[in-house]
């Protein structure tokens, strides 16, 4: 199945509503391209200090999910 076309800032957007509505835990990410339609999340150092092992398996699963369904528009 082809995966949909979506920009940077939207999927940022749905990335951290979806973390939003599972966790207590807000934190701020980046998408950033790999190449062809391939992406990956970043979190920034300052977040990364306070952030809990549940929250690291929320993003993980959140980011492996969006990464099922969407690629990044050229």
């Amino acid at each position: 199945m082809a995966k949909k076309l979506i920009s940077i800032g939207d999927l940022e957007w749905i990335f951290v509503e979806q973390l939003r509505e599972s966790s207590r835990n807000w934190v701020g990410v980046s998408v950033i391209s790999e190449g062809e339609g391939d992406w990956r999340v970043v979190i920034p150092v300052r977040t990364r200090s306070y952030m809990r092992a549940d929250t690291w398996r929320q993003v993980a699963a959140i980011e492996k999910r969006l990464r099922s369904i969407y690629a990044l528009a050229a």
